[in-house]
């Protein structure tokens, strides 16, 4: 059901040294077989609907000269035109009133603002018209942003859930939300639950926040704009094709509830566990299994696992195991990787250990970009010199891994940097979310690699 390729970055490691990194990738690629059995897809909708969703965002508009304040803030009115609410609400009648979904889809909706409201508990895609109803009554609400509210009723709605299935919840949000230290603790639950989180963030939202939510259950990041977007960004009027594709990747997830179980000998630790490949996120180390989401159908997932080594002599020792549990929800059923040992060659002979596997560090690299970038935009108003010569780095590495759209991004935030020697807080959003999302796709396709006797012996069937 699962072709696993394990790869480190050096195959030798010298002898007599101390704290060593090892960086070792793990490749994921579900079976032709288990890519053609759909799974069945439950998708959680959490709605921002505070004042500011009523915000004119896109379309002809024109200013009448009037000011209104809603929720302490003042805007100007003006008739015509498109706001958040608006667009929001046509994006997800035109997913419900599409060809993606079927009988064997459900969908919920759930609103926030002061409080939340469950519109829609978990309703099969087919009962459209009820559908259809609950999205229209978010033009209900108002107020302020209180967003752990509406996780809490979402994970409520999971809870009541019966058997396999690819689950999802997609948070669309505008502001800074009250509640922040519960939305983090919350977003564990989620995790624990392998209920991944993706996060699309427009105006005064705290990015921040959302990239925890986002790495902590193994969700995916969009910073959206309302007009011109560039680089990473995603305009508000393209949101009806992201938020279809979104619920299509969910139908893509043939592989779930992926559990990871890392058992290392006296001097080896686990440090960090990342997923490096279609996207980034960073999941917590806690007590194994590790839950690090889901495998699409006909593509990889490629994960990497960072060990910190205490010093060893010169031997061929196993410094860990490695084993993974994981469900088939369009078949129903449960499949597990036998541990596969680690092994690594202590050496005291320096040609040795100057091979790398380029693949490996590519993906690694893809992954240090998100942390370069958030120390340039941490950094930026106060040594702006030093936040420019952490962004060239990025961009270095970028261009080198061919990542065009984070590259676009990055050398705007530079000339920004070089001009007013700041970051705007759009700007900063942008490259941050935008560091964390669509990586590049690196090295050969594992089903095309791999003889059926090493697909055998790494699967353990």
């Amino acid at each position: 059901m699962l072709n696993v390729q394990l790869s480190s970055h050096r195959e030798m490691l010298p002898a007599e040294t101390a704290d060593q990194k090892l960086f070792v990738m793990l490749k994921l690629r579900p079976t032709n077989e288990a890519s053609a059995a759909k799974p069945s897809t439950t998708f959680v909708f959490l709605i921002d609907t505070s004042g500011s969703m009523y915000e004119v965002v896109a379309g002809d508009r024109k200013p009448t000269g009037k000011t209104l304040t809603m929720d302490g803030q003042k805007y100007s009115e003006v008739v015509g035109g498109k706001t958040k609410i608006d667009i929001v609400i046509e994006s997800l009648l035109t997913l419900i009133r599409s060809s993606k979904l079927d009988e064997n889809d459900k969908v919920a909706i759930v609103q926030f603002a002061d409080e939340a409201t469950i519109l829609a508990g978990l309703t099969p895609a087919t009962q459209i018209s009820k559908l259809e109803s609950a999205i229209k009554r978010l033009r209900d609400f108002s107020g302020g942003t209180v967003m752990g509210e509406g996780m809490r009723q979402t994970l409520d709605i999971f809870s009541n859930q019966q058997g396999m299935a690819s689950r999802r919840t997609l948070i669309f949000t505008d502001g800074q939300t009250f509640d922040e230290k519960d939305c983090k603790e919350l977003a564990r639950t989620f995790a624990a639950q392998n209920i991944p989180i993706t996060a699309l963030g427009v105006g005064d939202y705290k990015e921040d926040l959302l990239i925890d939510l986002s790495d902590e259950s193994g969700g995916r990041l969009f910073h959206v704009v309302g007009k011109n977007p560039a680089g990473t960004q995603v305009s508000i009027e393209s949101l009806p094709k992201e938020i279809i594709e979104e619920f299509s990747r969910a139908q893509r997830d043939v592989i779930t509830n992926l559990g990871l179980t890392v058992k290392t000998v006296k001097g080896v630790d686990l440090i960090r566990v990342l997923r490096a490949y279609p996207d980034q996120a960073e999941f917590s180390i806690g007590k194994a299994p590790h839950i690090i989401g889901n495998a699409s159908a006909n593509d990889e997932t490629v994960f990497i696992l960072e060990f910190n080594i205490a010093s060893r002599q010169a031997s061929r020792a196993r410094i860990a195991q490695i084993g993974l549990t994981y469900d088939v929800p369009g078949q129903n059923r449960r499949g597990e990787l036998q541990p596969q040992n680690l092994i690594v060659q202590f050496t005291s002979d320096q040609g040795g250990i100057t091979q790398v596997d380029q693949e490996v560090m590519d993906y690694m690299q893809q992954c240090n970009i998100a942390n370069i970038v958030g120390q340039a935009t941490k950094i930026a108003d106060k040594e702006p010199q030093k936040a420019q010569e952490l962004l060239e780095t990025a961009h270095r590495m970028t261009v080198r891994i061919g990542n065009k759209e984070l590259m676009e991004s990055l050398g705007n935030a530079q000339d920004e940097l070089r001009k007013t020697q700041k970051i705007s807080s759009g700007t900063r959003k942008t490259i941050k979310m935008g560091s964390k999302g669509k990586t590049v796709r690196m090295g050969g396709d594992i089903n095309n690699e791999l003889s059926d006797d090493q697909i055998r012996e790494a699967s353990g069937t």
